[in-house]
């Protein structure tokens, strides 16, 4: 005798869903929740960027010191060596702060939607902004531009799971707005004076035969150093002082105060003084 198993509705259930799917209706779904699980892939995303742009600092800090270190020697091919690949390091470190910017701006606007039920403009608008930061990046960091691509594949999936309308097609969220490359300008204004602040520029000049003395600011602090310096090894060699002196003054936008490096250094003003002097009759820096 054979077994009936019973459908306890299950074909119906899947009929009324393929009719309620035909007529456009879909089940209703938690929205917020999935905007919430977007934004995660956003921030994972931006954590990503914000390690790169650590070890691109950090790079350049070290490319920095090579630099002006080999400029004090007088060895000004290495010098330029140091200096081209520092400016290929802030470049690349520039634009990463930019897409973590923007990054922001998308997590701002999703965060504060207060409709869900009208969730398809800010969708769209963020799928057009993250398809100018993929173009924007590709050529620069491909490894980043992959992540973004992701990225712009899970809001045109968010897109259409929040979308009522079986009508909606994510790709033509991927054309690019006048909005999305406005935002993308305005942070690179904003972005540009903070990195230069983080990073100066290393003055390829100085390296020329016929270079123009770095004009620099010098300020006599009130900063009391001590008499007897701290303990040391060995006396730090007149170079090596040097390139402190000048690592200072072009991490200082031109500036320098004598107490202060002297207080850092643990060496006397008259030290820093002597190096100044030195560098001025290298046609480094002029005061």
């Amino acid at each position: 005798m054979s077994t009936v198993s019973v459908d306890k509705g299950g074909g119906l259930r899947r009929f009324l869903d393929f009719m309620g799917w035909a007529l456009g209706i879909k089940a209703r779904v938690d929205k917020k929740k999935i905007i919430t699980a977007f934004l995660v892939r956003i921030e994972a995303s931006a954590q990503e960027i914000r390690e790169t742009i650590t070890r691109l600092e950090l790079r350049y800090q070290s490319l920095l010191k090579k630099a002006v270190s080999a400029m004090v020697k007088k060895e000004n091919d290495r010098a330029l060596i140091y200096a081209n690949e520092a400016a290929q390091v802030k470049s690349i470190y520039r634009k990463l702060t930019v897409v973590d910017k923007v990054l922001e701006q998308i997590k701002l606007r999703l965060e504060t939607i207060e409709n869900m039920s009208n969730i398809q403009v800010p969708m769209v608008e963020v799928t057009n902004i993250l398809s100018v930061v993929r173009d924007y990046i590709k050529d620069v960091v491909p490894s980043m531009a992959s992540s973004i691509d992701t990225l712009i594949n899970e809001s045109k999936r968010v897109l259409v799971e929040t979308t009522d309308s079986i009508e909606i097609d994510p790709e033509k969220a991927l054309e690019t707005t006048p909005e999305a490359r406005k935002l993308l300008e305005d942070l690179e204004k904003t972005v540009a004076e903070t990195v230069n602040n983080r990073l100066p520029d290393i003055p390829v000049s100085l390296l020329s035969p016929r270079s123009k003395s770095l004009e620099v600011k010098v300020k006599e602090t009130a900063i009391k150093v001590p008499v007897a310096p701290r303990p040391r090894i060995r006396k730090p060699r007149p170079e090596e002082i040097d390139r402190e002196v000048l690592e200072y003054i072009l991490t200082h936008g031109g500036f320098i105060d004598v107490g202060d490096l002297a207080a850092k250094l643990g060496v006397g003003k008259s030290v820093i003084r002597e190096s100044l002097y030195r560098l001025r009759e290298q046609n480094k820096i002029k005061f």
